[in-house]
């Protein structure tokens, strides 16, 4: 018989939910336009409410419809122009960003679905003999999400930062009267204003939703971790919950509702997996290849202290996003490996026909997130792709002799710029 007391880590039933636990980080996505669903920060998931109607989904629309233009306009200057490997990561980021903005909004859509079937599982794990295993899941799942948020708004404000003080210097040194704000736009959105007229209004809509497009750059990865963080958790209650009992010799009935607790949860990670597939696969892609590219542009050269350092900061906001994403999901398969850990502790005489039952249950699959099956994000992907990417760098180091030509913004490009007479379609 199970012995556990009254402490203060056992599980308050109302708070420690998924659905009370990603409700902040969702309502921080729909600034940005991502996730339009009302009700998630109620405590209770019965108020979910997607509305085809509300202001919510237009807001969605607009930056769709904007970020559309982005990828048509980038994708003409690419075809049109030149193809080149940062025009091409241009027409790559708004494809990847569109096509995960609106994943994430199908999501949304069958949010109160995905929801109850969480809650059908997860309610066995919030009273004992269960437990709070460290900290609360809520409060991990927020720190998770919230340094990754913070983390893309950070860098995307370095980078409007450096950017403008570029703009405005060129400015200065070619003698240009022309409004900074109007000058850095047409620099850095020639897709659009090659082909556009420039307008003040239009230009700021433009750029608030390239803003949100690149938040939702890093929103795919966040949006994984928050059904990652919380399967890994409940995983360790369920070790925990062994651990507590290993020096006791239990009834075949405890551990045939251990199997079955372990089997709900195995189903749950299976529908998830199913929900998360294309998102994990395109969010998988996404991170490799800008990290490559930003390897590959490490080898230009530049005097500008700031440009460097924003580069720098860039470079390790995207390794580190990487990593987050990918440990945590990593972390789902660990923690399902941890009771057949337990299982091997035991004592021989303690062996019986239901522990056998489930070591073979343990053993017989691979058990987490995955990219359709393609592939299982476990530590032995993290260690493959990162070898993948050592060996691109010195496939790299090996090629490049001297540093590739960079192309500065001359005076006579500016001036291009400034009086609209490039010739993108020559």
């Amino acid at each position: 018989m199970e012995v556990y007391q009254k402490t203060n880590i056992l599980l308050d039933p109302s708070g420690d939910t998924f659905h009370r636990a990603v409700g902040i980080t969702l309502q921080g996505g729909q600034i940005f336009g991502l996730f339009p669903v009302s009700g998630i920060l109620n405590k209770n998931s019965n108020k979910i409410r997607f509305r085809w109607i509300s202001i919510k989904v237009l807001y969605y629309f607009y930056i769709f419809i904007f970020q559309t233009i982005h990828l048509m306009l980038s994708l003409r200057r690419a075809v049109r122009v030149e193809m080149s490997f940062g025009v091409f990561a241009a027409v790559f980021f708004y494809f990847v960003t569109l096509l995960g903005g609106f994943i994430i909004f199908q999501k949304a859509k069958n949010w109160l679905k995905i929801v109850k079937r969480i809650e059908l599982t997860e309610k066995i794990f919030l009273h004992p003999p269960y437990r709070q295993v460290g900290f609360s899941m809520r409060r991990k799942v927020r720190l998770v999400t919230l340094i990754l948020l913070i983390g893309g708004v950070a860098e995307h404000m370095m980078y409007f930062s450096t950017k403008f003080i570029n703009a405005k210097a060129q400015l200065e040194k070619c003698n240009l009267q022309l409004p900074v704000l109007e000058h850095f736009l047409k620099t850095e959105r020639r897709h659009l204003f090659s082909i556009l007229p420039y307008n003040t209004v239009l230009a700021l809509l433009f750029e608030w939703s390239n803003i949100c497009i690149t938040i939702c750059w890093s929103y795919m990865d966040v949006f994984i971790s928050l059904f990652t963080c919380s399967m890994a958790y409940r995983f360790r209650q369920i070790t925990d919950r062994m651990k507590r009992a290993r020096f006791q010799t239990m009834p075949d009935s405890f551990w045939i509702e251990i199997r079955s607790h372990f089997t709900d949860l195995t189903n749950l990670l299976n529908y998830l997996d199913k929900q998360l597939a294309s998102l994990i696969i395109i969010a998988c892609g996404n991170n490799l290849y800008f990290i490559c590219q930003q390897l590959f542009n490490s080898f230009e050269v530049t005097s500008d202290a700031l440009n460097a350092a924003y580069f720098l900061v860039s470079l390790m906001y995207i390794i580190c996003r990487t990593l987050t994403m990918l440990f945590f999901a990593a972390s789902v398969n660990e923690a399902a490996k941890e009771p057949y850990q337990m299982l091997k502790a035991l004592p021989y005489t303690s062996w019986s026909t239901e522990i056998q039952r489930f070591s073979d249950q343990l053993i017989s699959e691979v058990i987490g997130f995955s990219g359709n099956r393609f592939f299982f994000i476990t530590r032995t992907l993290i260690l493959a792709l990162i070898g993948t990417i050592v060996t691109y760098e010195l496939v790299l180091l090996d090629h490049i002799t001297e540093p590739p030509e960079i192309i500065q913004n001359s005076c006579y490009i500016a001036y291009l710029n400034a009086h609209h007479q490039a010739n993108w379609t020559a």
